[in-house]
């Protein structure tokens, strides 16, 4: 906690008081509705990037396909339809909501609420329906290198750079679940201000 020049000052007290555990604080429907909204530019900004990066792959993989034959075909086609299906599942499972604009105070709330609880579940199965589907077009990848020109340290460096990408974009999206959770646990605790 950094140090105040003035310690008793009332509005550092006020600040800094610890909350009580049964103590409720209260959050008005002009809060509600300023939280709703940066959640919801924040969510609309990740997917834009997301879908981005998403058409860009598919152009990618979709250009090589005119060059390669039989089996080789095996690994764009796999990383292709994992894009799509991950393309999907985003839209499905974490497009943004907007809150609704005739809600009341305590609407707004079960919605905002249900909304960070999506967001959050969205996050915590990313494994699922983010990470896994791209699984076996790098494996076919990694396959199709190893029978063209043998296991060599590139490809070893490659699984291991894979394998830690995925390992990191789960961590990220973990932590970003559990901090959505705390701001669930937050909100649950605050009364409505019907002011």
């Amino acid at each position: 906690m950094p140090i105040d020049s003035d310690a008793n000052d009332p509005r550092n007290l006020w600040q800094n008081q610890e909350q009580g555990e049964g103590e409720k604080m209260t959050i008005t429907i002009d809060e509600i509705r300023r939280r709703a909204g940066r959640l919801e530019r924040r969510i609309r900004w990740r997917n834009l990037r997301e879908y981005g990066a998403g058409a860009v792959v598919i152009v990618a993989f979709t250009a090589q396909l005119w060059r390669l034959h039989g089996w080789r075909l095996v690994p764009p086609l796999l990383l292709i339809a994992a894009t799509i299906y991950v393309m999907f599942q985003l839209h499905r499972r974490g497009a943004a909501r907007s809150l609704p604009a005739d809600a009341g105070l305590s609407a707004s709330l079960d919605f905002h609420l249900r909304e960070l609880e999506r967001q959050r579940d969205a996050l915590q199965t990313v494994w699922l329906w983010y990470l896994l589907p791209f699984v076996p077009g790098f494996v076919a990848t990694m396959m199709v290198s190893a029978l063209d020109r043998g296991i060599n340290t590139f490809l070893i460096v490659f699984g291991v750079v894979l394998v830690l990408l995925f390992a990191g974009i789960w961590r990220l999206n973990e932590w970003a679940a559990r901090k959505l959770d705390l701001k669930i646990q937050e909100l649950k605790r605050m009364e409505v201000d019907n002011q």
